[in-house]
């Protein structure tokens, strides 16, 4: 199989079907397809991957004027690029398989055999999304087969992301030209802190690609000094001390595109393969820069400032941090993607936020939303509105919280016994008692999110104000609802309780707000 000319890529064309394409077609062809079919961290692979070939092809673009030619040069330049460089995207060449070390043994001296795999590690291994390892067998129905049927384009797409999103842990061990790699393997580029990445979106995946293809003025902006580097298939290493090239791979802003962060070597019958731990990428906590599709943000810590990736949270929707991501990003200071730089001021955007949940080595959950980003939401004041519209939502979660929390108290009196005694955990314990309510509470608030959309639109005109109304009455009014149906009414005890609850969800409501929740029109 060549990696470069046949289809494997899931996308969507105009049409609205399903179907597979190529490397090829997609980056020279990428106007017939609408988007990818894929998961999110998948999307996020197969975008750098996009990117990595895109660079490779243009050898660029190195400024803001090559970067406007860049849709009319890319279909020709991709597809010399791929014929040139062919043979290194075959995923099966005995010496160079694509994202693959050849020389990979089980046994010290090399004699690892072809036909045996009793040793080899199942490709399953690869996709998140089955059961296998740390990976739960709960929506997995064929977890438990040994003939589980996967195709060669799924174990190659799953290939893709694991590089990627791999977390550290403990692994399988093998040789590469007679040594021996680790017990325990580093993350992937794209996984430290459960990263939250970001995408431009175009009208199609051509499109799409072109908008997030940074020019070397802005990869310089963000890498320094750096080299800008090459993919790691035009300089692959050939053993852990092989600097050079190893240096090109992981600290460069095109090697880091494809990474190699497991050792892996598929059998021909591509069922199994042979793993171990691959090379070392440096994250962000090291001091390196961020990866272009991050957001960095600054959080308090010890009492100083400091600079850190923005993380996904489980219990936290991506509308949520949105003020963060869409800040553009400034040398040594926070901001979103690198891709934002592209969007001149005045301007609204497509944004395609994704992210990966880990805990140490277990996948927790993979999200992605899709935003409308009106232009006043890149100024200062929109992000400032925001998160200050966003802190009034949160503030009257809480509020619905402790409503809860007293219903509960007034009809199980061992409840704050019970409080006391889980220690530190009392608040597991609490956000399991609100999780009904709280649930209910953010799922409707999010269905109603161009409300606040609308308000930052608003800004600066006459509809600033009722819009703003608008959006926190929606809150008030979600919050009740919320807690009508999380508690109940059916008893007389039930009922004073329900009453002591809804007057501390509605008199709060008429508290003096913070100096943070407060808005104002701004005057342009």
């Amino acid at each position: 199989m060549n990696v470069a000319f046949d289809p494997w890529i899931p996308v969507v064309t105009t049409s609205g079907k399903p179907d597979l394409a190529s490397l090829c077609d997609v980056l020279a062809k990428g106007e017939q397809f609408v988007d990818l079919a894929v998961r999110p961290h998948e999307r996020v692979a197969l975008m750098r991957l996009f990117l990595c070939v895109a660079h490779a092809a243009l050898n660029g673009p190195k400024d803001y004027d090559e970067w406007c030619e860049a849709p009319e040069r890319l279909p020709e330049a991709v597809q010399k690029y791929l014929t040139d460089w062919k043979g290194s995207f075959e995923l099966f060449h005995k010496e160079k398989p694509w994202l693959q070390v050849a020389g990979l043994s089980k046994a010290a001296k090399g004699e690892t055999p072809q036909i045996a795999t009793e040793d080899w590690t199942p490709v399953s291994k690869l996709n998140f999304s089955f059961a296998t390892g740390n990976n739960t067998t709960l929506f997995d129905h064929g977890g438990m087969s040994e003939n589980r049927n996967i195709t060669l384009g799924e174990t190659l797409l799953s290939m893709l992301t694991f590089q990627c999103f791999s977390p550290g842990g403990l692994i399988s061990q093998v040789y590469w030209n007679g040594k021996q790699s680790g017990k325990s393997s580093k993350d992937g580029p794209c996984v430290p802190a459960s990263m939250i990445h970001a995408f431009l979106r175009g009208k199609n995946l051509s499109g799409t690609i072109y908008l997030n293809l940074p020019t070397y003025e802005d990869i310089l902006f963000s890498y320094g000094e750096r080299d800008f580097g090459k993919p790691v298939w035009e300089m692959m290493p050939t053993s852990m001390t092989d600097s050079v090239r190893v240096e090109n791979a992981t600290a460069t802003y095109v090697g880091r595109l494809v990474p190699m962060t497991r050792l892996i070597c598929l059998h021909p019958s591509y069922e199994r393969m042979l793993l171990g731990d691959g090379l070392v990428y440096p994250p962000f906590t090291a001091g390196f820069p961020p990866e272009p599709t991050a957001t960095v943000v600054i959080i308090q810590k010890g009492g100083e400032e400091e600079r850190a990736i923005l993380s996904y949270q489980p219990t936290k929707a991506l509308w949520r941090e949105l003020a963060a991501v869409v800040v553009k990003r400034k040398a040594e200071g926070p901001g979103g993607p690198l891709s934002l730089r592209a969007i001149q001021d005045g301007k609204g955007c497509d944004l395609i936020v994704a992210a990966l949940a880990r805990d140490k080595a277990t996948i927790v959950d993979v999200v992605e939303s899709v935003f409308h980003v009106p232009s006043r939401l890149h100024s200062n004041e929109g992000t400032v509105t925001y998160d200050a519209e966003v802190k009034t939502a949160e503030a009257t979660a809480s509020r619905l919280g402790w409503a809860v929390e007293i219903y509960r108290k007034e009809i199980d009196h061992g409840w704050e016994g019970r409080l006391k005694g889980a220690g530190p955990g009392k608040w597991t314990l609490k956000a399991k008692l609100h999780s009904i309510a709280t649930s209910h509470y953010w799922t409707t608030v999010e269905k109603k999110l161009q409300l606040l959309m609308s308000h930052i639109e608003a800004i600066g005109t006459d509809a600033a104000i009722p819009t703003r109304e608008a959006w926190r009455k929606m809150l008030f009014s979600f919050a009740c609802e919320a807690y009508r149906i999380s508690c109940g009414q059916e008893t007389p005890r039930q009922m004073r309780a329900f009453a002591k609850g809804w007057q501390k969800l509605t008199v709060a409501r008429d508290e003096p707000e913070r100096n943070i929740n407060k808005t104002t029109e701004v005057k342009v």
